[in-house]
């Protein structure tokens, strides 16, 4: 009986993915503005993510949903780009964001459970938050390598062009400032020049604070710092014209913002659930939860 209630809820998971395929790129196709099809995609999306739930009574029914939805959407997005649909399905930028949201959606929902304690019959959330998580830290690690190394990439977040590494700091920060004051450039070019460099981090702050929220302060810092400190010191030698002290700082800035918002977070998950997120009778729940 157990082994024909996995292959109903495996049947369900694999026709609830290939339905949200349809409805996303069946907009994708028919309507042009983005705000439809991506909303439009986030209702499909919650409306499977629903289904599942209520019919498996597991999260990781959400996780194989979300990893199937992903591999279909990264494949037609792929061909796409590549030009081998171009006639029924040209590519657009619209097609990335239905990536994102076929691994966004299902993590909110699942998280909006599992803290409203919506139905105490769910399980396996520790499971299907690892391996969310899994996802996006290799896309995560696959953009920063790309951004970091690859020659090109990226070119508008470096408006003052180098041929060398850069170990004066605020060298290129206060040229943008002075070539603002002096109306050389819009404020633009400084926004992109800075935000990046932050963002970027801000995931990276989020999962430190998570794994090493017991351990002190300085510890936290000490591994905000590592990360930024590594891409630099491999830029000095792969590829010195991207190497810039100040991104280590930047990347510092960015890690303890997501630090905060995870703080923020967890306040917000506690104020709601009365219980730290992903954090069991004070401790972390290693059986089911490996960072």
């Amino acid at each position: 009986m157990q082994r024909r209630t996995n292959l109903q809820i495996s049947s369900l998971i694999i026709l609830m993915g290939i339905f949200t395929i349809f409805i996303e790129f069946g907009a994708y196709h028919f309507l042009k503005p983005s705000y439809l099809v991506w909303g439009i995609s986030c209702i499909a999306s919650i409306i499977c993510c629903h289904v599942l739930l209520s019919q498996s009574g597991s999260y990781e029914a959400c996780y194989c949903y979300s990893l199937l939805t992903i591999f279909m959407s990264l494949s037609m997005t792929a061909v796409s780009y590549l030009g081998e649909a171009r006639g029924f399905l040209p590519y657009s930028w619209i097609m990335p964001g239905l990536v994102i949201i076929n691994w966004l959606i299902p993590l909110l929902h699942c998280i909006i459970r599992y803290v409203v304690d919506y139905s105490t019959r769910i399980e396996d959330f520790f499971a299907f938050y690892r391996n969310i998580s899994i996802i996006f830290t290799v896309f995560y690690l696959i953009i920063i390598l790309y951004a970091s190394f690859a020659p090109g990439a990226f070119e508008w977040a470096y408006p003052v062009k180098r041929t060398q590494y850069n170990l004066l700091p605020f060298e290129i920060i206060a040229t943008l400032i002075e070539d603002k004051l002096y109306g050389k450039i819009p404020l633009s070019d400084i926004s992109a020049y800075l935000l990046p460099r932050i963002l970027i981090f801000l995931p990276y702050g989020f999962y430190i604070r998570l794994i090493l929220f017991k351990k002190t302060r300085l510890i936290r810092l000490i591994a905000f710092l590592l990360f930024p400190l590594l891409l630099e010191l491999l830029q000095y030698f792969i590829i010195p014209s991207r190497c810039d002290i100040d991104d280590i700082l930047y990347g510092v800035i960015g890690s303890f913002l997501g630090s905060l918002f995870f703080v923020l977070f967890n306040y917000i998950v506690r104020v709601i659930s009365g219980k730290d997120f992903l954090i069991k009778n004070d401790h972390y729940y290693h059986s089911s939860l490996r960072f």
